[in-house]
């Protein structure tokens, strides 16, 4: 598919909006109400007059100009104010940092104040992208959305030079097919053809504002997924390539162009803030109808793909930014109907038939979504017999881990898939709205994991060329398990370590349920595993320190883990 027939794609999907704008004409003349259905609305539906309705036709109802641009006028004066406030420099965590306010509030209350400033901010732009089909679209909405979304993710400002020059034609060629083989490969919402047609039209001296946006973001995220901290060489260059990438955002900001900086923000989060982008492009794709198949013979198959690309790395990234964060979702599963995309490509034909790494990754967050929402975003009912749902997410996960083994897939990408189910298991085990304590059990099922993780993420991390594929989410990860860890260890030291103590037995629940094995019973072997695992987090907290930034959150997490090494160390062999 060319560039031109992608644009077009997104920036006119199939006639069909998130909720009515007017009435068409024949329900205005007879002053009846009128549900908009496109192509035809059920009133006329009723009474056969499906070639007068206009609810399916590109053209205004008559009045109805004048009142869309009087509300968007309106509208807009709000934004302006919005983007003002916005755009007041905020005090900044680079890695663990909050959502821009001037002072934020960790209270509960301040945390819902919080997200419905966001949801406020956000539903802005969602009333332009509704009107995504209109012929004032262009010219003003656009705009518009890429004020609201690079204002206020914006942490730091981007260089504003003009690139001196592009890097030689096989240095470029070169950091493009890294960008394949490493990202696209996971988040496949660009097509390689697409890329490629950006670069020739770059290097003959016609390429439009996407073919820059393209191919400097890419550069970007290729060039940042490279570096080892943020002084290097390959880190500036990064930014630099970023900061000219982001010139054209009034022009290009799509659903998929906002996954590209989404993308780059997780290799760098000094500048972007990763929890707004993906809640933008979410918006934006649920008010452009991406979240549901459109109906059969409506649009080409191609185009069906390519909605189904997008849908799924906007899904794919929005769960995995959630569970890092530890935030709500911005769309719910039950909310969507997109069939999985077909990816088996000429670019990927070496994948084995057995599975896809981009739907790995969406398998494994479902499983996870499922019990993240009953656990962490429903009533008070889950949280009173947490262990069904944890337990069924540990069964679906484990069941995920083997069929891992028999795919073909870089050793680093497995390294980091296993890396994020054992986070995602840790995550589950710890719901902060809990009537009481998990029991023994489920502390020890934590503190199994978090030796699991540790050596995971060490295996990865030590090595320099599977280091690559991480992002700043392992950093947080990681302090997230170091404090669970050793919470653990510190309230359940007896329990851990005492050889005469027999294992916990499993919780009693409603239901029926299929609990997870205990593997490390012996309490000598269990305290060694626990003093090795803080080794290994706390120099895979000092590499990814070093990459990304420390933080408040990364410096007690040392210290923390520097108290429990000295308590364990005193402990009787």
């Amino acid at each position: 598919m060319s560039l031109l027939e992608s644009r077009r794609l997104i920036e006119n999907p199939p006639l069909c909006v998130s909720r009515q704008i007017s009435a068409c004409a024949i329900c205005r003349r007879k002053k009846i109400k009128c549900d908009g259905l496109v192509p035809v609305c059920t009133p006329c539906q009723r009474s056969r007059r499906d070639a007068e309705c206009t609810n399916g036709s590109d053209t205004f109802a008559q009045g109805k100009e004048r009142s869309y641009v009087t509300a968007l006028e309106s509208r807009l004066a709000k934004l302006e104010r919005d983007i003002a406030q916005a755009k007041v420099p905020p005090s900044i965590d680079p890695v663990h940092h909050p959502p821009p306010s001037s002072q934020a509030d960790p209270t509960p209350k301040g945390k819902r104040t919080e997200e419905a400033h966001v949801n406020d901010l956000v539903s802005d732009f969602g009333f332009l992208s509704v009107n995504a089909t209109s012929r004032d679209f262009d010219g003003l909405a656009q705009e518009v959305f890429a004020q609201l979304i690079l204002a206020p993710s914006t942490l730091l400002d981007f260089p504003t030079s003009h690139l001196a020059s592009l890097p030689s034609r096989s240095t470029l060629t070169s950091l493009v097919q890294y960008y394949i083989d490493h990202d696209l490969i996971l988040y496949p919402f660009l097509s390689a053809a697409k890329i490629f047609g950006s670069v020739e039209a770059l290097y003959e001296g016609h390429a439009a504002p996407a073919d820059e946006w393209t191919v400097f973001l890419v550069l970007a995220i290729s060039l940042a997924s490279l570096s080892t901290s943020p002084e290097d060489d390959k880190y500036l260059e990064a930014v630099r390539y970023a900061g000219a990438a982001l010139r054209h955002a009034r022009m290009v900001l799509l659903p998929g162009s906002v996954l590209a900086i989404q993308m780059y923000s997780m290799q760098d989060p000094h500048h972007l803030d990763s929890w707004y982008l993906i809640g933008a492009a979410a918006r934006m794709m649920v008010d452009l109808g991406l979240h549901q198949d459109p109906p059969k013979s409506v649009i080409k198959d191609a185009q069906v793909d390519l909605r189904r690309r997008v849908f799924h790395s906007v899904y794919s990234f929005d769960r995995v930014t959630t569970f890092v964060h530890r935030r709500a979702f911005s769309f719910s599963d039950d909310s969507a109907s997109v069939v999985l995309p077909n990816l088996r490509t000429n670019i990927f034909s070496s994948i084995s038939e057995q599975g896809h790494p981009a739907m790995e990754l969406i398998r494994l967050r479902q499983a996870t979504s499922v019990a993240y929402q009953s656990l962490f975003l429903s009533g008070p009912d889950a949280l009173l017999d947490p262990y069904p749902a944890i337990c069924a997410a540990h069964l679906e996960m484990d069941k995920w881990n083997d069929e891992l083994h028999q795919i073909r897939m870089p050793d680093e990408s497995k390294l980091s898939f296993r890396c994020e189910m054992l986070y995602n298991k840790i995550l589950l085990l710890s719901p902060f709205r809990l009537e009481r304590p998990l029991e023994d059990y489920g502390q020890l099922l934590i503190l199994e994991h978090a030796i699991g993780y540790s050596h995971t993420i060490s295996s990865l991390v030590r090595n320099h060329i599977h280091a690559t594929i991480c992002t700043s989410y392992d950093l947080l990860r990681t302090i997230f398990v170091v404090q669970k860890f050793v919470h653990v260890l510190a309230e359940y030291e007896d329990l851990f370590f005492n050889v005469d103590l027999p294992l916990p037995s499993y919780p009693s629940i409603s239901g029926s349920a299929i609990f997870p094995s205990l593997h490390i019973e012996d309490g000598h072997k269990r305290l060694r595993m626990a003093v090795e695992s803080l080794h290994l987090l706390d120099n895979v907290l000092r590499t990814l320190g070093r990459r990304y930034g420390t933080s408040n959150a990364w410096i007690d997490a040392r210290r923390a883990i520097e108290r429990i090494q000295n308590t364990l160390r005193a402990r009787p062999a």
